[in-house]
């Protein structure tokens, strides 16, 4: 199958290989000599808490990050 990369880096596949990726909407893994289309299924916001508290991210670790991505830029 050949892909089209625009001058934007998106990729643009034929309407049969798309059909194929389940409209799954975003897709993920990128290997160093091949792109490997693999379905990205969304999850729920509480396999996204559970995923953090395995990660031992806490609600103040995010509300940390949340305060330093909108602070005031230099």
């Amino acid at each position: 199958m050949h892909v089209k990369i625009t001058p934007n880096d998106q990729i643009t596949s034929p309407d049969q290989s798309a059909a194929q990726v389940e409209a799954a909407g975003y897709v993920d893994e990128v290997d160093s000599s091949a792109i490997v289309v693999t379905p990205v299924l969304a999850q729920s916001v509480e396999a996204v808490r559970d995923k953090l508290i395995a990660s031992g991210i806490s609600e103040k670790d995010v509300a940390d990050a949340c305060a330093w991505a909108r602070r005031p830029k230099e």
